[in-house]
């Protein structure tokens, strides 16, 4: 994507005008303090670490900010102490002085960290210094002392200039434009746009733009917010220009501008909030405005009302230009409004759309709309199926006639009309036989018919399900199925011929492993005898680089030692001291470009996996090791027969300290709690899902909140706290726990919990006619939830083939 930056002519205006101017108590699970042994875990035995002579108080200092980096404050704390006291060393107990501090700071004891930072600060290495120094300005801030802030800001570029300017200058500017001091922070933000490695930031041009508003010179800034509102890349950026432009020509009188901008914005940004504001002032002001474009605005911002009554008055008039619009979006009001009246109300104008406007291109979201509110907000699924039966006998031509039978086969069986729904779903190979949905829907048939107990009609659709699909999966999935069909039929012999084939047709995927299950006796989420969870990656590297060497034909005189000279490039350089100062997405974003740049790179690839697991980014090394792989030719299961180094980047034993305990204490493997880690965050500790899910565990807000309360941990618990890895892992085996223990141990069922919900999977058990943990995964409704059981059952077999014994494989 194009980097849009402000213009050349806006920035010489700047720089002209600048040239001007003058310058805690932790429950039964708390994991021990950091360090990273060898641990042989199995079912059986409790994990112990390996006995080791004590560490030096450098390797303590390493393993304290391990600890910070899980969030483990308190085991952080232990740490740097212990090195502090045995160093006779003044660099080392300088960087324990730094270690300490940022752990009380982390705690909120902001008094106590500024006394550490201070002696941190007083070290003869410029690093430990400088960085102290930035805690100190952070420190400050907090403390509302902005002028020492300042200093210690200025203090870190005075030690180490050239790596994070960007950041100091904007901290500056910021403290500036608290004291009031504009010009001050104009030439702090300008400074810091300079020095951006892109060439600066529309969020940073927005700061300089509102510098020069704050200090009066409202010519430069509305310059500035024009040339924004014209080149930036954000529309909501867009909207806010548009907003400060016309708030400033309205003070000015220019009233013809400001409206036509205002306007402007309206139209184009009906999404953000800015909009709305001003859709307010042009109102207010008595300024006609295209009554769709303000029921569109309105209904973004949730005034549902004023959207209905403005869309009238759009559909009342003589323009027809956005007609069929304004209709579904008055459908969209109408629904979100609530109440049974005003859902059938939606309902009316969507079939209005549809009558009036069958060439629009809101036509098929109409007939969609109407499924969805049938059966999702009145609760009456078979009407739902009706209605899409109605569209593919109005329309049997168009190409979403194939998903509308999809989804009355759906709402069918959503209505308990098993034999409806199989017969719908039936119909798609037979009518549309290019349709993607072929496969899918042959093979929820089948599953319909084994809920009814029909099993030689269900035999037949898997068989016939079969010859549709060429895909791994698909056809493991189908011949598992096929089997189970056979067992129940008496025909033992030919069942388990039948498994044979699901067990190889997509080995290390979920049907060929439960196909596995089923032909030696195992059951489900079952682990090796003992297995070896060591995340020392040493001994793979060498047989790692050979098949490097190999597979790219790399010649012998190129070195593949890590990081190399990505070392020495500046992002590297950045990357590692936003690490160091605990700004773990600003050090990712960093090495990801990194990453991104060299993605097709095998050599520098290679070079920096390493490098990504040393510090903690373990998402970056996965998708590295991943991108390696398929630069090789290797994907999905083929990419575990490379070497072993890759195959533990990307399935590791990480946060050991930590998953071992919570697992222990909790009764859950530690295979599986890793496997869950791995699929809700691929590791990474500050992550946040679009649903509001945050950490290792993506813990919900409110999840979080209820665990605390359970646990009495950590004190002073706020919703930040889910981003400390410790925190998420405590949490997510507790919940976890909690889900197996409603379940009574079915670890399918305990999943489709953490996932979907308790009560939706109490819901699903109950609607699973048999005590079958194969047909129970079919019957979940969401298909996030029914993906999420099936990945995390082949990444946990994954973990027990790769960190268990070579004979228990």
């Amino acid at each position: 994507m194009k980097k849009h930056r402000i213009s050349t002519l806006a920035l010489l205006v700047i720089l002209l005008v600048s040239a001007c101017s003058s310058p805690a108590d932790t429950p039964a699970l708390d994991p021990p303090a950091a360090t990273t042994p060898a641990v042989t875990a199995s079912p059986q035995t409790t994990p112990t670490p390996t006995a080791t002579l004590p560490p030096p108080p450098e390797m303590l200092v390493t393993e304290g900010d391990l600890a910070l980096f899980a969030g483990d404050f308190e085991s952080a704390l232990g740490i740097f102490q212990d090195a502090g006291a045995r160093s006779a060393d003044p660099e080392v107990t300088a960087q324990a002085e730094l270690g300490l501090g940022q752990a009380y700071f982390n705690q909120g004891e902001i008094s106590t960290a500024l006394i550490h930072f201070r002696q941190a600060a007083l070290a003869s290495d410029p690093v430990t210094a400088a960085r102290a120094q930035y805690m100190l300005g952070q420190t400050y801030t907090q403390l509302q002392r902005y002028e020492d802030a300042l200093g210690a800001y200025q203090a870190y570029l005075d030690l180490r200039p050239g790596l994070i300017d960007t950041r100091l200058h904007e901290l500056r500017g910021d403290l500036f434009t608290t004291l009031a001091d504009h010009q001050a922070a104009i030439a702090s933000f300008q400074q810091a746009y300079l020095a951006h490695p892109t060439g600066g930031t529309d969020a940073l041009a927005v700061k300089i733009a509102r510098a020069y508003q704050s200090s009066g010179d409202e010519d430069t800034a509305l310059s500035l917010y024009r040339d924004l509102f014209n080149n930036a890349s954000s529309d909501y950026t867009k909207a806010s220009m548009a907003l400060l432009i016309g708030r400033i020509l309205l003070e000015r009188g220019e009233t013809d501008q400001a409206y036509a901008i205002l306007e402007e914005s309206v139209e184009q940004f009906p999404f953000a909030f800015d909009a709305y504001t001003a859709l307010v002032i042009l109102v207010d002001d008595g300024v006609p405005v295209n009554e769709y474009h303000r029921g569109l605005v309105n209904y973004y911002i949730g005034n549902h009302q004023l959207a209905i009554q403005a869309f009238d008055r759009y559909l009342a008039g003589e323009t027809e230009e956005f007609a069929d619009a304004a209709l579904y979006h008055k459908g969209l009001a109408s629904r979100a409004a609530g109440g049974e009246a005003a859902l059938l109300a939606a309902i009316a104008v969507w079939q209005e759309l549809i009558e009036a406007y069958p060439t629009s291109t809101y036509y098929v979201d109409a007939w969609q709309s109407i499924e969805y509110t049938l059966w999702a907000f009145i609760g009456d699924p078979q009407a739902a199926a009706e209605s899409s039966l109605d569209f593919v006998a109005q329309r049997p031509e168009s190409p979403y006639a194939a998903d509308f039978l999809f989804r009355a086969g759906r709402s069918f069986e959503r209505a308990e009309m098993l034999q409806e729904a199989s017969d719908t779903w039936g119909r798609i190979a037979g009518e549309y036989p290019d349709s993607d949905e072929t496969f899918r829907a042959t093979y929820f048939a089948g599953i319909a018919l084994v809920r009814l107990g029909d099993w030689a009609g269900a035999q037949a659709l898997f068989s016939r399900a079969l010859v549709l699909t060429a895909e791994p999966s698909e056809l493991a999935a189908a011949y598992l199925w096929i089997g189970k069909c056979q067992e129940a039929q008496g025909e033992l012999g030919a069942a388990l011929d039948t498994w044979k084939l699901a067990q190889t047709a997509n080995p290390f995927g979920h049907y060929s492993i439960r196909a596995e299950d089923l032909l030696i006796g195992r059951e489900p989420f079952a682990e090796p005898a003992t297995y070896d969870l060591n995340p020392d990656l040493t001994p793979f590297q060498p047989e790692a680089e050979a098949w490097l060497r190999a597979t790219f034909e790399l010649a012998p005189e190129i070195n593949l030692e890590s990081p190399g000279m990505l070392a020495y490039d500046p992002r590297f350089q950045r990357g590692l001291e936003y690490w160091a100062l605990g700004d773990y997405p600003a050090g990712k974003a960093e090495f990801e470009s990194i990453r991104l740049e060299y993605a097709e790179d095998p050599a520098q690839t290679f070079r920096l996996i390493p490098a990504l697991a040393d510090i903690g980014l373990y998402r970056s090394a996965l998708v590295a090791s991943t991108q390696l792989l398929r630069l090789a030719g290797l994907e999905r299961g083929d990419a575990l027969s490379a070497p072993a180094y890759f195959s533990r980047i990307r399935f590791g034993a990480y946060y050991l300290d930590w998953v071992l305990p919570a697992a222990q204490s909790r009764e859950i493997s530690p295979l599986l709690l890793l496997s869950v880690m791995r699929q809700e965050s691929t590791y990474e500790g500050f992550i946040r899902s679009g649903a509001g899910a945050r950490g290792l565990m993506q813990i919900m807000p409110a999840t979080g909140a209820q665990l605390a309360q359970n646990l009495g941990w950590p004190d002073d618990y706020t919703v930040e706290d889910l981003d400390r890895p410790q925190v998420s892992i405590i949490f997510g085996a507790s919940y976890l726990g909690q889900q197996r223990n409603l379940f009574e141990d079915d670890i399918f069922a305990m999943l489709a919990a953490y996932n979907g919900g308790p009560g939706n999977t109490l819901a699903w058990k109950d609607m699973t006619p048999i005590d079958d943990p194969d047909l129970f995964i079919e019957i979940v409704r969401i298909e996030e939830t029914r993906n999420y059981m099936r990945l995390i059952n082949e990444i946990h077999y994954i973990y027990g083939w790769l960190y268990g014994e070579l004979e228990d494989r």
